[in-house]
């Protein structure tokens, strides 16, 4: 090879290695950046995962509002339920506040997913209150309009179903699957309140799936 054929190559060569040196800090400042938007994603979404996973910890029966159903409690539903739990019963307290002291507001949220289930409990201190909230009915809540009833005509009074609740949730079905029964024999066979043939598949459907997902998890924890 002549001389100047080496010297072209070389110069060529050369050229390339001072493009190379040029564009390599940049490269790595962008890996870098890359890197870091990375990490930062990451974090974001393990913080998102714990708040998630916190939310979904959170049982709405172990709360000091869950207990108070009673005969005179008010059933409302109607409402956005997109917001939190607080959010919603602020909302209420707010919106009935008209009617006189409230003693208790419970929005029943779902324990797997921290999301309202779209109808709350509402107690108020005297009976002309109650009154008041009935005349709600029909109300606008931003936008949506409330139904508003006495909870005892609803089956939500005597229990949840279609959902995934904990054993704070299994507990608590039980004392009010207790508290039914002792209602009955005082009144002489749920004279006050007839369970409509709907309420009584449910609460047996219920009943048989809560009892078979406890079994196949005991059965696993043998198993472990």
């Amino acid at each position: 090879m002549d001389e100047s054929k080496l010297k072209r190559c070389s110069t060529s060569s050369t050229h390339a290695e001072a493009v190379d040196e040029a564009t390599d800090p940049l490269q790595k400042d962008k890996r870098e950046l890359d890197d870091s938007e990375t990490e930062v994603n990451s974090r974001k979404k393990q913080k998102q995962e714990e708040e998630t996973t916190e939310k979904k910890k959170e049982c709405c029966f172990d709360t000091k509002d869950a207990k108070g159903n009673n005969e005179r409690t008010i059933f409302v539903t109607g409402f956005d339920n997109s917001g939190s739990r607080d959010e919603i019963r602020s909302a209420l307290a707010k919106h009935f506040s008209s009617c006189g002291e409230l003693t208790r507001v419970f929005v029943h949220i779902e324990c797997e997913t921290g999301v309202s289930r779209g109808y709350a409990f509402i107690n108020l201190k005297n009976r002309v209150g109650i009154e008041a909230a009935l005349t709600l009915n029909g109300s606008d809540l931003g936008g949506r309009k409330l139904l508003v009833t006495m909870a005892r005509l609803r089956d939500e009074y005597y229990g949840h179903f279609n959902f995934k609740g904990c054993e704070i949730c299994f507990a608590m079905f039980a004392a009010a699957s207790r508290r039914l029964t002792r209602w009955k024999l005082r009144t002489g066979g749920g004279k006050v309140a007839i369970l409509s043939p709907e309420f009584q598949e449910k609460a047996r459907l219920h009943y048989k799936k809560a009892m078979a997902s406890r079994k196949m998890a005991k059965s696993k924890s043998n198993e472990g």
